[in-house]
């Protein structure tokens, strides 16, 4: 890097960059940490494009997510609770507003080439704008069989046990993922099919599997094999064992999720006639897409479940008499808790164990 060029950082930093670090505050209504990586910034030979080339490159579009998304309140409280700090960087050659961001951990990082496609501001804006708003990134799996290992059922009748768990729990809403899974009998025959029950019957119990390509499907036929004749059990499809049905529970973003809980709010306060908030638990802070698929779904039964109770005579009563505050929160198991005038309703990690909407129901009408 030449001296012309140092004296261009030096111009910028002192000169355009300060107010521009006004505007990003502004902007995102808070103060908002960043950090510019300068020397990967400068360019040989083009110190005199640096104030128009990196605001419009990299600042302009910034300010302008942040505004757009900081418009209202809801889109303020998700910035300040997601948003730890912006880089600014050229180390990946990337020329495109797609292509540049990454937002991880908190991190939004801007990497893009300082003195290309300058004038596509708006597409650079959109893309900063979509990753600040978007889901969750998906938290990367080590062991591709941890889940099914972590639940350590090793014997044919701890499996077997598992599965007629997982089976009723997805039968009663939960959106689990059951694979297929295959028989071998004490007489060599093997059958497949999808487990139905495990029903007690004057022969013992009885595994009742459902045939099928896929759940539900169209041979419609059972085949019921006595436990006491099972060899080995095969799982299929064993590395999505037990996780979540991506086709029946959507991952929202932190602020489609907090729009849902204002409708909530919007709603139950209409219904009660009174006013009270439903926010994520003080210090509830998700960063995976589990955490986010887990809160999403909680939002949806405590809809269903408050929404019916605050209809009903008796529980808009209790409602009204003990309840201003309804939190939110992902945590070791699920439960509901009255503490003082907040209602806390916990979604556990473990998928198994969300709530139905009858234990949802249930353990809110213990709580008041």
């Amino acid at each position: 890097m030449g001296i012309e060029e140092r004296r261009a950082i030096s111009r910028f930093q002192e000169t355009n960059y300060r107010e521009l670090r006004k505007q990003i505050d502004q902007a995102a209504r808070f103060e908002v940490p960043v950090e510019v990586e300068w020397n990967t910034l400068a360019q040989e030979g083009a110190a005199s494009d640096y104030e128009v080339c990196w605001t419009k490159v990299y600042f302009e579009p910034l300010i302008g997510a942040l505004e757009a998304i900081a418009s209202d309140e809801l889109g303020r409280r998700m910035l300040r609770s997601t948003l730890k700090s912006v880089v600014i960087r050229n180390t990946i050659g990337a020329v495109y507003g797609e292509t540049m961001v990454q937002f991880r951990n908190g991190v939004l990082t801007l990497d893009h080439e300082p003195l290309t496609n300058v004038d596509e501001v708006w597409d650079r804006r959109e893309a900063m704008k979509k990753a600040l708003s978007a889901t969750q990134e998906e938290e990367e799996v080590g062991n591709p069989l941890e889940a099914f290992l972590s639940w350590k059922a090793f014997g044919v009748e701890a499996l077997l046990q598992l599965m007629q768990r997982m089976t009723l729990r997805q039968r009663a809403g939960i959106p689990i993922f059951v694979p297929r899974m295959s028989l071998l009998l004490r007489n060599g025959r093997e059958v497949s099919g999808f487990l139905w029950d495990i029903p007690e019957s004057r022969e013992g119990r009885v595994v009742l599997l459902l045939d099928g390509r896929e759940r539900g499907g169209s041979e419609g036929n059972m085949t019921f094999v006595p436990v006491g004749h099972i060899e080995t059990v095969t799982v299929h499809d064993v590395t999505s064992f037990g996780v979540v049905s991506r086709d029946q529970c959507e991952t929202p973003s932190l602020l489609q999720f907090m729009r849902r809980l204002v409708e909530l709010e919007a709603e139950l306060s209409g219904v009660l006639e009174t006013s009270l908030t439903v926010e994520l638990a003080p210090g509830m802070t998700p960063t995976t897409a589990g955490e986010m698929r887990a809160l999403g779904f909680l939002a949806d039964r405590s809809r269903e479940v408050l929404v019916a109770l605050a209809r009903d005579k008796v529980g808009q009563a209790s409602l009204n008499e003990k309840v201003q505050h309804i939190h939110l929160r992902v945590g070791d198991k699920s439960q509901v808790l009255l503490t003082g005038s907040t209602l806390e309703l916990t979604i556990s990690r473990t998928l198994v164990e969300w709530f139905t909407r009858e234990e949802l129901e249930t353990a809110v009408r213990a709580a008041l």
